[in-house]
């Protein structure tokens, strides 16, 4: 019998496996949980499923707990381990012995791998012979007496399974189809099937959003939990994300660990909004949300059946568009703790400097995409160009009376004692002016003299930034390199 639910029963978890950094797949499968869950005023839950010994890890569940965290995917309950749940899993399986809705299976390996080729030989889709179905007790007896190992198989009923996904709507499935499964390996430890169906129901999960690779275990899961007479819970089977040859994802196409991408300079946010956007729209035409945004909007029936493809660049794209939206504020420690990875201060000038820095981040802040591209396009704030945009040079100090322009400038800035935004602007517009060339022949040969790019946020603000004595020095330092190449004209 399912269970009726209502907006404050929600319960749903995350599970994953400790045998793996935590990737964008995964992490996708959480934060759609985590949104559905905040939405409905439910629970969030998570459950480490680290029955496999040898492939779990202690640095794993600590990779799983650190990425969740950074994203501010809380979870509301005391972690489970399906490790502690061993007992559960043996008294489950013992009373579908009891009831006749399981059996001992005593098929070695070789024989089911004789089965499996003879069906592969013959062109047909491997199935269990149901060797061991109708075994008696006097034959299960013997069997056991001579110590033969055995595993337990669910003994599928005949009929129709039907459920309605909450993505793929109604689906049905002919039992005719599925086989006699195991639920116990023959060494005692529960499969998949069987264990998550006993976990999900002690844990009183209403809902199951995972990917849709699990959608054929379903009408497995849902005889067990009809099998145990327990309430069959909702299921939602989000779209795969592949790459953009849709194909799945790989290490090279995007499949790296949380962590790998907080190294790479995503934030929290800007990471949270690319991945939400994977297979889940709202309609609007909006791009960036907020966490309370993406609660009150998260809503299964806006999940696409259709794969989304994972683009690298879209996701830096949107994580840029997110870092734009913040205030200097709250990036100062991410890009003050880039600034000093990368030695451009030290932690003697932040407190002094703060303000210049706050200023410096928040006329950067609408070029970059990552964290670091603070450091790698705004590294001028703070040192003078090492070199020369290549291209630029060709473009933009190439041109006839540059080199005069720069030497009137040193001269203007040098005997102005009010440097400020108006005055810098000024005093270029006016040079150009009386040497009749558009002021921006001198904007942009100045801003390649003092960045070394080609391109920058407004190039007086920089220059009050960056300070007049070093302003004057720069253009020096320009017009010393284009006399030693042979550039200017």
């Amino acid at each position: 019998m399912i269970r009726k639910q209502n907006k404050s029963s929600v319960r749903v978890r995350f599970a994953p496996s400790p045998t793996g950094y935590l990737h964008i797949g995964s992490i996708r499968t959480a934060l759609f949980n985590y949104l559905f869950a905040k939405h409905n005023d439910g629970k969030f839950l998570l459950r480490i499923e680290d029955t496999d010994t040898e492939r779990s890890s202690k640095k794993m569940i600590e990779n799983i707990l650190e990425s969740l965290k950074w994203l501010g995917l809380n979870y509301d309950e005391k972690i489970v381990y399906q490790s502690g749940n061993i007992e559960k899993h043996k008294q489950a399986a013992d009373k579908l012995l009891e009831e006749g809705k399981a059996y001992r299976c005593f098929c070695t390996k070789e024989e089911l791998q004789k089965d499996k080729l003879k069906t592969a030989s013959e062109n047909r889709y491997y199935k269990y012979s149901g060797r061991c179905r109708s075994l008696t007790d006097e034959q299960i007896k013997k069997k056991l007496e001579k110590g033969e190992i055995f595993s337990i198989r669910f003994k599928t009923p005949e009929g129709i399974t039907k459920f309605k996904d909450k993505v793929y709507k109604s689906i049905s499935v002919n039992n005719s189809e599925i086989d006699d499964f195991i639920i116990v390996r023959s060494d005692g430890s529960p499969t998949y099937n069987f264990a998550v169906v006993v976990d999900d129901s002690d844990m009183e999960i209403t809902h199951v959003i995972r990917g849709e690779d699990h959608l054929s275990n379903t009408p497995k899961q849902i005889l067990i939990y009809l099998a145990l007479h327990r309430s069959v819970p909702k299921f939602a089977h989000v779209p795969l994300i592949t790459d953009p040859e849709k194909k799945r994802l790989s290490k090279r196409t995007g499949a790296v660990s949380v962590k790998e991408y907080r190294k790479m300079g995503f934030t929290q946010e800007g990471l949270i909004n690319g991945l939400v956007h994977l297979g889940w729209g709202t309609g609007q035409n909006k791009t960036i949300f907020t966490i309370k945004e993406l609660i009150k909007n998260f809503e299964l029936n806006h999940v696409s059946k259709k794969r989304a493809v994972f683009d690298y660049e879209k996701i830096k794209w949107i994580n840029g568009k997110y870092i734009s939206s913040m205030s200097a504020k709250k990036l100062f420690p991410l890009v003050v703790e880039n600034w000093k990875k990368n030695s451009l201060i030290t932690d003697e000038k932040i407190i002094s400097n703060k303000k210049r820095l706050l200023a410096i981040i928040d006329l950067l802040k609408s070029r970059m995409r990552l964290i670091p591209d603070f450091s790698i396009l705004g590294k001028y704030f703070f040192v003078s160009p090492e070199k020369y945009e290549e291209d630029a040079v060709q473009k933009h100090w190439t041109k006839e009376k540059v080199e005069f322009l720069l030497e009137r400038l040193i001269i203007e800035y040098t005997n102005t004692k009010d440097f400020n935004l108006k005055t810098s602007e000024e005093i270029v517009r006016r040079i150009a002016s009386e040497n009749k060339v558009k002021a921006a022949v001198l904007i942009h040969a100045l801003r390649l003299a003092i960045t070394g790019f080609s391109i920058s946020p407004n190039i007086f603000d920089v220059l009050i930034l960056i300070g007049k004595q070093e302003v004057i020095q720069r253009i020096k330092s320009s017009l010393k390199y284009g006399e030693e190449n042979g550039i200017f004209i």
